[in-house]
């Protein structure tokens, strides 16, 4: 009963403050983490925590992998940040996302080519678009996949590290340059 009410105040919460009806990340995340702390939050342990942090301030070193030569910290709208970390914990339970998003005037191959060499220094660079990439491990497993739909035509998606301790870059044309976007992401459970 606790994890319902409080994912219907994170829902109600989240569009008082902004009315619009869509699901974004950053809301998905938000939800994500309070339904995580109420469904750990009646553990007994006198060390038990919740917590929730956020900040726009994330840098390259955050995320471990260099930025592309050129290229420039790029938001999506008026109000949108380039960078943002993102970390919620209840327990022993946790996540954390350090993302950043670029522009680039060069073509998305270069751009791929780059962070999947650039990537490789952590382990063997999961190729999204490789269909072999695509197949989930078992369920007590670590190893890593890619999500089960193939990146859209001319789009890349590369992965390296475990299912729970990860960096992923997605790179995508945007007119006659590229975008791409920077993450490592840590789940804790």
């Amino acid at each position: 009963m606790a994890v319902v009410s409080v994912q219907a105040a994170a829902y109600a919460g989240a569009h008082a403050i902004d009315p619009e009806p869509a699901m974004t990340p950053r809301r998905t995340l938000v939800v994500l983490a309070l339904s995580l702390a109420a469904a750990t939050a009646h553990a007994d342990d006198k060390g038990f925590s919740i917590g929730l942090q956020g900040h726009a301030r994330t840098e390259p070193a955050d995320v471990g992998l260099p930025v592309f030569g050129g290229a420039v910290p790029y938001a999506e709208s008026e109000g949108d940040k380039p960078a943002v970390t993102l970390g919620a914990w209840a327990g022993k339970f946790g996540l954390r996302l350090d993302a950043l998003k670029f522009r680039s005037s060069a073509s998305p191959e270069r751009v791929a080519a780059f962070y999947a060499r650039a990537m490789a220094r952590y382990g063997e660079v999961l190729d999204c678009r490789d269909p072999a990439a695509r197949v989930k491990p078992p369920k007590d497993s670590d190893k890593l996949s890619c999500e089960t739909a193939e990146p859209k035509a001319g789009d890349y998606e590369y992965r390296v590290g475990t299912a729970k301790a990860f960096r992923v870059v997605s790179v995508k044309r945007d007119g006659e340059g590229t975008r791409f976007d920077l993450a490592r992401i840590e789940l804790n459970y």
